[in-house]
C-alpha cells in the first residue's frame, strides 16, 4: 500500500479564498488562524479575509526554520524586502518545509557564482517565473567596488549563464 502524504485539512472558508492556481501542495497552519499555503508556483498566506501575502517562487532566496520558536523565516532575492516570519501552531512542519525547498529549487534552472576581487561573492541564476519565461537575477553578498573592471566581471559572468540556457546574452 502506497501512502500519500499528510496534509493538514485547512477549513473551507479558507480553501474557497485561494485562486484556482494556488492550489494546496502542503499547508501550514499559523498561530494567527491564517495558513502558509506551499502551491504550485507560489507562496501564499491566507485567512478568512483573504490572501494576505503571495509570493512567486522566483522571489524567495531562502526558508530556514527554528524549531524552538516555531518560526519559519522566507528571505528575498530583494534584500531590501523584510524577510516574512511565519508562527505555525504546531511543529508539524516537516512536509511543508519540504514541498517549500522543492518549489524555490524548481525556479532555479542554472547558477555561476564567483569571488570578485574585491571580496564580494555574486550569483547568477536563470530562474523561471511563474509564466515559465526563463530571465537571469543577480545577487551578491558582501561590498561591490562599484568600478569598470567589476562591473566587467560581473557582466562576464551573467553573460556566461545566459548562455548556458540559450538567453540572449
Amino acid at each position: 500500500m502506497i501512502l500519500g502524504r499528510r496534509h493538514p485539512r485547512m477549513p473551507k472558508g479558507v480553501t474557497a479564498r485561494l485562486d484556482r492556481r494556488d492550489q494546496p501542495l502542503a499547508a501550514a497552519e499559523l498561530t494567527d488562524g491564517s495558513w502558509a499555503v506551499v502551491a504550485a508556483g507560489a507562496l501564499v498566506v491566507v485567512g478568512a479575509g483573504g490572501v494576505q501575502d503571495r509570493h512567486p517562487w522566483h522571489e524567495v532566496e531562502h526558508g530556514s526554520w527554528d524549531g524552538d520558536a516555531r518560526e519559519f523565516t522566507v528571505t528575498w532575492v530583494d534584500g531590501r524586502v523584510s524577510p516574512l516570519v511565519l508562527t505555525t501552531a504546531d511543529d508539524e512542519v516537516a512536509d511543508f518545509t519540504a514541498v517549500l525547498r522543492e518549489r524555490v529549487q524548481s525556479s532555479v534552472v542554472h547558477t555561476e557564482s564567483m569571488d570578485t576581487p574585491g571580496g564580494a561573492f555574486v550569483r547568477v541564476n536563470i530562474r523561471r517565473d511563474e509564466a515559465g519565461q526563463l530571465f537571469s537575477q543577480l545577487t551578491a553578498q558582501g561590498a561591490l567596488r562599484g568600478d569598470a573592471a567589476e562591473r566587467e566581471l560581473i557582466d562576464d559572468l551573467e553573460r556566461r549563464a545566459r548562455a548556458a540556457v540559450g538567453l540572449a546574452t
